[in-house]
């Protein structure tokens, strides 16, 4: 008797613990300036935050002096929320990224697609610079260029 209760003990045991849904790696978290030392993962922050609307946290992400060209214009720090919002991002991609260090700098090369809400897909030739702070990193230098269809 005491041999079946023992058994059935150990038996609900390991049902219980093989429900918990334990793995041997934690959650993974989602990636935050916070939690990230990557000007790579600054970048696709940045972009995020431009899709999700999140405004209040773009301002912390610029240097002061920050040089955004877009639009064949340089826009500066002021300039750049305004012209983010006015863009109305519904979603971003970012690929063939190569990141490349540069000092307290790293400088990203990559192609951009952006899709504003309710219009089509739009391609840039993407360069930023960001430069490493006590705080994280900041925005220090963007540009990008619409690709042009190759003929």
């Amino acid at each position: 008797m005491r041999a079946i209760l023992l058994t059935s003990l150990l038996a609900a045991s390991l049902a219980a613990v093989g429900m918990s849904g334990c793995t041997i790696y934690g959650e993974k978290k989602p990636t935050t300036v916070q939690n990230t030392t990557s000007a790579e993962q600054y970048e696709r922050i940045f972009w995020s935050s431009v899709k999700a609307k999140n405004w209040k946290s773009l301002p912390g992400l610029l240097a002061a002096n920050v040089m955004y060209n877009a639009g064949g214009k340089v826009l500066t720090k002021d300039q750049v929320l305004p012209y983010l919002q006015g863009a109305n991002i519904a979603d971003f991609n970012i690929s063939g990224l190569v990141v490349k260090p540069n000092g307290p700098d790293m400088t990203l090369s990559y192609i951009l697609q952006l899709s504003p809400a309710g219009g089509p897909v739009q391609t840039y030739t993407a360069i930023s610079v960001w430069q490493q702070v006590a705080k994280g990193w900041i925005l220090i230098v963007h540009t990008q260029q619409p690709q042009v269809a190759a003929s």
